[in-house]
């Protein structure tokens, strides 16, 4: 067993009871520009079963006074590395039980910052997901993508410059054998790395697919993977209802992505007129990222060449948010967290920050909420979670946060989680609930 799963984090139980009313809040449904106003929410098991000025709770529900605060849909990340607890270099010379212990860490401080569902693109958290959910440690849902397939040079080929090529030369790395990469090449490799992950618990899978900042040895330009090597992905994660998302940054591998079956374009910062118009043709979502801006040049792990690839992400943000607004794209809500905790930590106070530059409170609102839940539902029957998330509406999930004041106006007060968020509820249950 990948040593990875064994994790052996303990958290204080979730407060249970079989229903919860939340009277007195006033409302982001995930959706709507306008807060619902004086209402009541009736959870019971997992379950929206009452919603509005006249809900009816059951005698026996536990009840809790909003005073007057929003309640909204729990926060969504649709790009994070819960495994990543520290940069490439690093993680190849940590112990697996250090990697497990932090990771366990990271998920309870997701949920209590109110992301109550991630999307994780690329590493071994399949056993912390069964840790989460059997209630062994407390986190979020996890949408697990398993280890990153990357062809070789590619930004996913993590393996120090001595390192031997898994199959040209039988070798292995660290992070190879705890499954945070699998480096491939043709469409029998490609489709064989897929198969594994879906084996393992996928929800759906990353592929890499240009150059990118953190790797060593691919040039931000470079297009990975062949078109019939990405199509070979996409055609058997479609016989098994799901999807592949991909890294990708420079024009010419969007473009190919796009066109071969890829249906989350992360990152995407380079993107042309041209294909903007054909991801909205293909359905296909981009998710994008803004708060490394802020710390990627001094993230303490990239070297010089690293910093000038940074650069041309950078330098290329401004035509990119005038490509968005243009085409109308709805992009999701990614904060792309990994590295140093303090780095991990930070950056989701920046990206919540950044995002005021370009969006308004409600469309962040909404990127947060009703907007990324679509991009978890294309797991489709892979999604180990049934039923609506990122709304407020009777028969949805009941996921939840309420918020002190009201982030329609400013929503960066949800960076301040700890002040700012008395009330976390996960699947119907209470973790977190400081109003007393």
């Amino acid at each position: 067993m990948n040593k990875i799963l064994l994790l052996c984090i303990l958290a204080a139980s979730p407060s249970l009871a079989d229903s919860v009313v939340i009277n007195n809040v006033n409302v982001f449904d995930g959706e709507s520009e306008d807060l619902i106003l004086g209402v009541s929410v009736v959870v019971t098991d997992n379950k929206i079963v009452g919603f509005g000025g006249d809900a009816i709770a059951p005698t026996d529900a536990m009840v809790i006074d909003g005073g007057g605060r929003t309640l909204m849909p729990g926060l969504i990340d649709g790009h994070t590395h819960l495994s990543i607890v520290a940069g490439p270099r690093e993680l190849q010379q940590m112990q697996w039980d250090e990697i497990g212990a932090k990771m366990g860490v990271r998920a309870t401080d997701t949920l209590m910052r109110g992301f109550t569902a991630v999307r994780d693109l690329g590493g071994p958290v399949q056993g912390l997901k069964i840790a989460v959910d059997d209630g062994t440690v407390v986190g979020p849902r996890i949408f697990p993508s398993g280890a990153i397939i990357s062809q070789t040079s590619g930004h996913g080929d993590f393996r120090e410059p001595t390192d031997p090529h898994p199959f040209l030369e039988g070798g292995s790395s660290q992070m190879q054998e705890l499954g945070y990469y699998r480096i491939v090449d043709g469409t029998d490799q490609v489709m064989a790395a897929v198969r594994e992950n879906l084996r393992k618990g996928a929800t759906q899978v990353k592929l890499m697919g240009s150059g990118g900042v953190g790797s060593e040895f691919d040039p931000i330009d470079s297009v990975q993977f062949r078109p019939e090597e990405i199509r070979a992905a996409t055609d058997v994660l479609a016989d098994w209802g799901t999807y592949a998302g991909s890294h990708l940054h420079n024009d010419a591998a969007i473009t190919r992505a796009l066109e071969n079956g890829v249906r989350s374009i992360d990152h995407a910062s380079q993107m042309t007129d041209e294909t903007m118009r054909l991801l909205k043709k293909k359905g296909a979502y981009m998710n994008p990222q803004y708060g490394w801006n802020v710390f990627v040049m001094s993230a303490g792990f990239l070297t010089e060449a690293q910093k000038e690839k940074a650069a041309i992400v950078i330098d290329n943000l401004d035509s990119n948010i005038a490509l968005i607004k243009k085409h109308n794209i709805e992009i999701t809500f990614n904060v792309d967290a990994f590295g140093g905790y303090e780095l991990w930590s930070n950056l989701y106070a920046a990206e919540l920050t950044e995002r005021q530059k370009f969006f308004s409170n409600y469309e962040i609102m909404r990127q947060l909420t009703s907007v990324t839940a679509g991009l978890l539902e294309m797991s489709g029957k892979r999604n180990p979670y049934r039923g609506k998330l990122g709304v407020i509406r009777e028969g949805a999930l009941a996921d939840l946060i309420l918020v002190n004041g009201n982030p329609m106006e400013d929503v960066s007060i949800l960076a301040d989680p700890q002040n700012n968020i008395p009330l976390i509820i996960k699947d119907g249950k209470i973790y977190k609930n400081t109003l007393r």
